[in-house]
């Protein structure tokens, strides 16, 4: 059973003083009703005479109190159960991840021999039947596992990789379908497992979905999204890595951001920051599937801090010049 728990932002209301005999301060309640009358004596004022509301930056560690609308509650999600229950099926669960209004709703591989591209291939990417976590057939082509690099530390907040990368499946194809030699291949936001990651070219569904949810039998983990892209398959430092340090962790990440489609506004990257890395094949540059290893679509998010406050949209701006994959 998935536990749902809702946060809103808390509202701080400046005491107002007014310089004359026999004034007082007041404060007015984040949960106003036109429903029910105030007990207060403000209440008989015109609304335009009441001090406005003011706000916390739900996004800013130094708390700055600014004006503002009361933003809608965001909800965020407890798979720590689902992993466990996932584990009766496969011992090799270690995570889970879900992105709201997606397919994404997935058990993640955390056992060294799917970390490794070789062991993978041996064990679950067979050509003619490729499993998905369950170890069921999904056929030639089908929509596969998703996996964390074999180097990911996931065993409490503390440990957690720099870089965490889980790699899925994008089979080029629609949703249900398995490989077919007569249809072109093609990046498919409906399509199959990762596929799904390509919503977020669209700006209206990046703008609504800032968050990534990790989980493990233990904690659960938001990673606010801050870089949207393709790469080349082999930069340096590698993207594709969980083995790599703090210092090169940030150089990928801020990499990242000069070639992502889209320009997170609200999201500074800082020395220490922790990273979610989700990769998956394109076909955006080829249709050929030894040609299309040359390069990789990524969706990356930065660890936020345990009951960090959350705002239920990005600020994002499109990337007039996004760096393009060099290959």
């Amino acid at each position: 059973m998935i536990k749902k728990r809702r946060y809103s932002v808390i509202a701080v209301l400046a005491a107002v003083m007014i310089a004359i005999t026999g004034c007082q301060s007041r404060t007015s309640s984040l949960e106003p009703s036109s429903s029910e009358p105030s007990s207060s004596s403000s209440s008989s004022e015109p609304e335009d005479t009441r001090p406005p509301y003011l706000f916390v930056n739900p996004l800013d560690p130094a708390g700055i109190i600014v004006p503002g609308i009361r933003p809608e509650q965001v909800e965020t999600y407890d798979f720590t159960g689902r992993v466990t229950e996932s584990r009766t099926i496969n011992t090799d669960v270690g995570a889970h991840l879900f992105i709201p209004d997606t397919r994404i709703d997935e058990p993640i591989l955390t056992s060294s021999q799917y970390g490794s591209m070789g062991a993978l291939q041996n064990i679950y990417d067979r050509t003619s039947n490729r499993l998905n976590w369950r170890k069921e057939g999904t056929g030639l082509g089908g929509s596969g596992v998703a996996y964390l690099h074999n180097r990911a530390n996931i065993n409490s907040r503390a440990e957690l990789s720099p870089n965490l990368v889980i790699f899925g499946h994008n089979n080029g194809m629609p949703y249900g379908q398995t490989y077919n030699a007569a249809i072109p291949l093609k990046d498919l936001p409906d399509g199959a497992m990762f596929a799904q990651l390509y919503k977020f070219l669209d700006e209206e569904f990046a703008t609504n979905h800032p968050y990534l949810f990790f989980s493990t039998e233990k904690e659960n983990y938001i990673y606010q999204i801050f870089a949207v892209y393709w790469t080349e398959a082999e930069p340096n430092p590698p993207y594709w890595s969980s083995g790599i340090s703090q210092s090169d962790a940030l150089k990928v990440a801020q990499s990242a951001q000069e070639r992502s489609q889209w320009i997170y506004d609200d999201v500074k990257l800082q020395d220490g920051d922790r990273y979610l890395t989700l990769s998956t094949c394109t076909y955006s540059f080829t249709t050929n599937l030894h040609a299309a290893e040359s390069y990789r679509f990524v969706v990356q998010g930065r660890l936020l801090p345990e009951n960090a406050r959350l705002s239920p949209t990005a600020k994002i701006t499109k990337n007039p010049s996004p760096k393009q994959p060099q290959v």
